[in-house]
């Protein structure tokens, strides 16, 4: 096989070219320095790494000691080591069950908050009157340290008995109403007196209601855990004592209550428990009068007749019951898919009602057209309740953003749109305090058909008056009134107005009858 070989591979030197030495560039030359012989034989001492580092550290624990460094490290060690042989022993404790008795000491404390008088002697609260103290139990009140006492009341059925019958001889006396004659008085007459500060519900107050009779002051509320109470008086005897009883009506959160419109003397409650009942103060009846099949909750009702009633329903429907007949009969509307809180009927126009929740706008419908939404009033955000006044002309809300927004019946009427309504007047007031106090509401009063009431959150406590425009008219204030007044009330025809707050005490202001 023949062999290729390239050219230049294979070259035989001659004699001149092996003589030759190859040139080496300038960057690679080497230079050789030369060091004199006295300088080569004379070493160099060595540096000592290990000898430089002890004296670094010498000398900055000299610096630390001169700081006192060095001995607040050592106390730190010696704490750390003491708590760490501390915490096994606890640990070892914690594995045995022992019983540690701790001794209650007496601290001093106000006889007011012990409802002692100067003598020492133990004295009616606002919180319970003379029908409800039990006075077998010990007058003397000790109050100790780390001890909470939680106030239980118990009668015995003769006392039981002698309260029912001392508060249906007020409801069966004199069952008629006088001639509707509405008082003339000044804001400035009314005043809170010591006893008419009281308990009217166990728990968080959430609706009220005033008795329209002029010769007895009865007032109803109901709150949070399902219990409904009531106290009453002889409007002759306005500053004597109240005679109070609780009902434990509903199994869950009681929503509304108001006097019954055929019988005065029964008391009607709905609840989330899906109940609607209604007790008889005279007989000591309670009666089931409607259950909700679906368990929903009820969250309002008012009444459109003698016989017939509307209520809503937490999952946005109205019931047109009629609660006179056996079984009742019952008429369902679907109007809503979001939750009711308020439903109120306009006080002219018993057909119309309006209903406030989590919907961004205050419904206005009626019953007469139910297939379609009759005003939608804008409130940019849902409410926390909506009436009517007591004249039918203006809607009040009061809405989550803190406002108070006035819709006026005849803006309503001659809107290019009925179903984008705004309001006339819209200002800011502080309507949600606390996930504890029951927001605040713009309740209709009945004095003045124009006018509502709503609580403050301002300082001094007040109740405030504004008219249909939003307008601040007048206030009620008072020493007495030291709590926020959250659900508000008054008498059709007597200056009496009833401020409740959410812990289920009223403050009632009265004038001259």
């Amino acid at each position: 096989m023949p062999i290729i070989l390239r050219s230049g591979s294979l070259r035989i030197k001659n004699e001149s070219e092996e003589d030759v030495q190859p040139t080496v560039p300038k960057h690679r030359k080497k230079i050789k320095k030369e060091i004199p012989e006295d300088k080569e034989n004379n070493d160099e001492p060595m540096r000592n790494v290990e000898e430089i580092r002890r004296k670094n550290l010498e000398d900055n624990k000299a610096f630390l000691d001169g700081l006192l460094l060095t001995k607040i490290r050592d106390d730190i060690k010696t704490l750390a080591n003491t708590l760490q042989l501390s915490a096994k022993k606890d640990a070892k404790k914690r594995d045995c069950k022992y019983i540690t008795v701790s001794e209650n000491i007496p601290v001093r404390r106000s006889l007011r908050l012990a409802n002692m008088d100067v003598d020492g002697n133990k004295i009616a609260s606002p919180e319970e009157s003379d029908n409800e103290m039990d006075t077998t139990k010990d007058q003397s009140v000790t109050i100790y340290r780390r001890q909470t006492i939680k106030r239980t009341i118990e009668i015995s059925p003769e006392e039981q008995e002698n309260l029912n019958r001392k508060i249906q001889t007020f409801f069966g006396e004199n069952n008629s109403t006088p001639a509707p004659k509405k008082s003339t008085f000044k804001f400035s007459d009314l005043e809170i007196a010591d006893e008419n500060v009281l308990k009217l519900t166990p728990d968080r107050l959430i609706s009220m209601d005033i008795h329209s009779r002029s010769d007895i002051v009865a007032i109803i509320g109901c709150d949070r855990k399902g219990a409904v109470g009531l106290v009453v008086k002889s409007i002759d005897d306005i500053h004597g004592k109240w005679c109070k009883i609780n009902y434990d009506f509903h199994t869950a959160y009681a929503t509304c209550c108001r006097f019954d419109n055929l019988n005065p003397n029964n008391i009607n409650s709905t609840s989330y428990d899906g109940t609607f009942r209604s007790y008889d103060i005279t007989k000591h009846q309670s009666i089931e009068i409607f259950r909700e099949p679906d368990e929903q909750g009820l969250t309002a009702f008012d009444y459109r007749s003698l016989q017939t009633c509307l209520i809503s329903t937490d999952n946005g429907d109205v019931l047109l019951v009629d609660i006179r007949v056996n079984p009742v009969t019952v008429e369902r509307f679907d109007v809503s898919k979001k939750r009711i809180r308020t439903l109120h009927i306009n006080p002219i126009k018993v057909d119309e009602f309006c209903l406030s929740g989590s919907d961004d706008c205050v419904k206005v419908w009626d019953l007469r057209n139910m297939s379609s939404m009759k005003y939608c009033l804008q409130t940019d955000r849902s409410c926390y309740g909506a009436y009517y006044n007591h004249a039918g002309t203006h809607i009040m809300a009061a809405t989550r953003d803190d406002h108070l927004a006035s819709f006026s019946y005849n803006d309503m009427k001659i809107a290019e749109d009925p179903l984008n309504i705004r309001p006339i007047k819209r200002i800011a007031h502080k309507n949600y305090v606390n996930r504890f106090v029951t927001p605040f509401t713009a309740q209709p009063f009945a004095l003045f058909e124009s006018d509502f009431l709503i609580g403050s959150n301002g300082y001094p406590r007040e109740i405030s008056v504004y008219n249909e425009n939003c307008q601040k008219t007048s206030s009620l204030t008072s020493e007495n009134l030291n709590s926020l007044a959250t659900v508000n009330i008054s008498h059709r025809i007597l200056p009496i107005i009833v401020g409740g707050n959410s812990s289920g005490r009223i403050h009632i202001f009265t004038g001259p009858m």
